[in-house]
């Protein structure tokens, strides 16, 4: 459980119930969390994740899968978890207890689905008039698509940025990975935490909505305005750049491995020129000037590349580096998880999990010099803290509590839905 005496965490004595699923929601409370927040992760009954995922395994005799699903220990770390069966009344009454005694509850479901369950804002506030709600549809709570549901994909595609990214005269690609879902979990923090700021002087909640898509919109705004300033829509560039070269990825010696090189001026080029030795190449009039360069790119790339490919990522990354230009290694998962620079500075979350074992997570990517961050806090397992929430939460009676153990409307195992 939370240390609520700590006063150096900047959320401690706030609580949250989170009825997030999949990414964007979960990783929004997960970095509340870590500011010291309390989160009350409601589960549904039947498993984690997005329906049955990893509830049920092919691994004979294996224990509590359900409790090893990687991308649900990832994003809900340091929260509490109870389970309750919203399809029954006694499990919203349940929900409407706990909300009732909070401070925030977030939701993503699609924008029918609250007011169905009847726990719609208007209902909650009567309860508890100073609430904070957060809604995260996909598209929005009104307009034409109101009633759509979409994932990322989904709106990384309606927010436009799936059609920027890919290489030039090549179709449109997702980013490779949940862009939208991680970009908006912030943006969601931010906005609580704006909520919460503003309740603390006037005393009041409110309702908050964070559009996926239009969060999405949000971080490609020099797309919208190049297109009204030239009339002309952005290409596809690839790893490329429209006014600057050489910019790419290039490859190195090695099974898979790579280098980006970025360079921004005629400066930046003379001294590229320079510290790779001053080919006889590289003094062509057709790369003199950036637009020289970017015409000429094709050219340019292969003759980089014929100088980095004989060396690792690492010796061109330093080599270039030490003399003042830009250029970074393309680190694989391994390679991130060992990399000294991250653990001088302390960024990666070690936790230990008590079925999924020691784990190594990305850190909370912002430090506040008087104030704590919580780490070392690993996901819950499943229904862990129903004990807690039911009896010292809500101090229900023994008789009470075993009466929702016994119609699985706070199960503490998984209720098998095969069918």
């Amino acid at each position: 459980m939370p240390d609520i005496n700590n006063r150096k965490h900047p959320l401690t004595g706030i609580r949250i119930v989170d009825l997030t699923n999949v990414i964007a929601g979960p990783v929004s409370t997960r970095v509340l969390a870590q500011l010291g927040a309390e989160v009350i992760k409601i589960e549904v009954p039947w498993g984690r994740a997005i329906g049955n995922i990893a509830m049920h395994t092919d691994v004979p005799g294996e224990a509590r899968p359900y409790n090893k699903v990687a991308s649900f220990n990832e994003v809900n770390r340091g929260k509490q978890s109870i389970a309750i069966d919203l399809a029954q009344e006694d499990g919203r009454n349940l929900l409407r207890e706990i909300i009732s005694v909070s401070d925030v509850v977030i939701e993503n479901y699609s924008p029918r689905v609250m007011g169905n369950l009847g726990l719609s804002y208007d209902s909650l506030v009567k309860e508890r008039p100073d609430l904070v709600m957060v809604s995260m549809p996909a598209l929005g709570g009104a307009g034409p698509w109101s009633s759509y549901i979409s994932f990322g994909p989904g709106t990384d595609a309606l927010g436009g940025l799936s059609d920027i990214t890919g290489y030039q005269s090549g179709p449109p690609h997702k980013p490779g990975n949940y862009y939208a879902d991680h970009n908006s979990a912030f943006h969601v923090s931010t906005g609580i935490m704006a909520a919460l700021s503003q309740r603390r002087r006037t005393g009041k909640g409110q309702r908050m909505e964070i559009v996926l898509r239009e969060v999405t919109m949000a971080v490609i705004g020099e797309q919208f305005l190049g297109y009204q300033l030239s009339g002309e829509a952005p290409e596809r560039m690839g790893s490329r750049h429209r006014d600057a070269a050489p910019h790419n990825i290039y490859p190195c010696s090695g099974d898979d491995e790579w280098v980006v090189i970025a360079v921004e001026s005629d400066e930046e080029w003379r001294q590229f020129r320079k510290t790779i030795g001053s080919p006889a190449w590289s003094d062509d009039d057709r790369f003199s000037n950036a637009q020289g360069r970017v015409e000429n790119q094709d050219e340019l790339d292969s003759r980089i590349g014929q100088w980095t490919k004989n060396q690792s990522k690492y010796q061109v990354m330093t080599h270039l580096q030490k003399h003042g230009v830009k250029a970074g290694a393309v680190l694989k998962s391994p390679d991130v998880l060992s990399d000294p620079h991250f653990k001088d500075r302390k960024f990666i979350d070690e936790t230990d999990h008590q079925d999924a074992g020691t784990n190594h997570h990305p850190g909370l990517p912002f430090r506040l010099s008087r104030s704590e961050r919580r780490m070392g806090s690993p996901a819950p397992m499943f229904a862990e803290h129903s004990d807690w929430a039911l009896a010292e939460l809500l101090c229900l009676e023994p008789t009470e509590i075993a009466r929702l153990r016994e119609q699985n409307t706070a199960p503490l195992k998984p209720v098998d839905r095969r069918f």
